[in-house]
């Protein structure tokens, strides 16, 4: 019971804190984007909607995972409890599928600032198609990871039988009772294949980027070379980001080859990578000036505050 506590109280303060922070991001993006990123904006206006929904649903399940050999259990401590496994279990796919898809559109942003560096800003549409067809990929394995779920009780068997001393039945468990079941195979490799092609086309885009502001931005104004540049940190930041994965990844791997086995372990392996929307859009907020800027005439009150 204080382990419910503890992981539902810190699901709830993160996804709260979030959830505000990323709708503030999105009415910034919307409402005080300078014209040098009116059309980039679509991109930002796409991580601040990813991670604000990302926020609600880690406090919406507040997730932990239990390795059970080839198969796997999820214990959900959220209000998704009320509304059954298959609702806690459909919110988790979905959840994985918004961090994919922030990958994927970390990908796209950094293509998108080497492109407008040798060409003109395209049209918000083809940004927005651009946009859609990236999201594709993280859709059909949400589609596909929804339907891993195995019977409730068939997974709270299996973890009566390896945790006898577990007190599981004031929570909602589902899982998957085969990972190597075409189903779970495909979401699984969808989730951990790309990565490495991902972050490999990040750097080559970074480094070509990096590139082109050292030198032949002549005609590129002051103000919007700087831009460039706050962009660039925000985006290198955030690609930093996703190591945090790597900390839970660890942690179920330790548990999975039985080295180590703990409740506090296994919550933790979802606790670890949970700040990254939080973090993301403390980013934008902080290394955006022109977001910056209006927050701080915001709280400091005077309108005519210049960083």
């Amino acid at each position: 019971m204080v382990l419910e506590v503890i992981v539902l109280s810190y699901y709830t303060i993160l996804g709260t804190l979030g959830i505000v922070l990323n709708a503030t991001l999105l009415y910034l993006s919307i409402f005080r984007s300078p014209s040098q990123i009116k059309t980039y904006r679509i991109l930002i206006i796409n991580f601040a909607l990813t991670d604000m929904f990302s926020s609600f649903l880690m406090m919406f399940i507040a997730p932990r995972v239990i390795p059970l050999d080839l198969a796997m259990a999820h214990i959900f401590y959220g209000l998704c409890h009320y509304a059954g496994p298959f609702l806690c279990y459909a919110s988790y796919s979905s959840l994985l599928h918004l961090f994919m898809h922030s990958m994927w559109s970390l990908l796209l942003s950094f293509a998108y600032r080497n492109y407008i560096l040798s060409n003109g800003p395209p049209t918000s549409f083809k940004l927005f198609m651009c946009a859609v067809l990236v999201y594709i990929p993280s859709f059909i394995q949400f589609i596909v990871f929804t339907f891993t779920a195995g019977d409730p009780q068939t997974i709270l068997n299996m973890l009566k039988v390896k945790f006898p001393d577990y007190e599981l039945d004031i929570t909602t468990i589902t899982g998957i009772t085969d990972v190597l079941s075409p189903a779970a195979t495909f979401s699984i490799l969808n989730i951990t294949l790309p990565v490495f092609p991902i972050y490999t086309a990040i750097l080559i885009f970074r480094r070509k980027i990096l590139k082109k502001l050292g030198k032949n931005t002549e005609h590129l104004r002051t103000e919007t070379r700087n831009i460039h540049k706050q962009l660039l940190k925000a985006l290198t930041l955030q690609a930093c980001l996703p190591i945090l994965f790597t900390g839970g990844v660890f942690l179920f791997f330790l548990q999975a080859i039985r080295l180590i086995t703990h409740p506090i372990l296994e919550c933790l392996i979802c606790a670890i990578p949970a700040p990254i929307p939080l973090l993301s859009s403390i980013i934008s907020l902080y290394h955006i000036r022109p977001y910056r800027q209006a927050l701080l005439r915001l709280f400091t009150l005077r309108p005519d505050f210049i960083d």
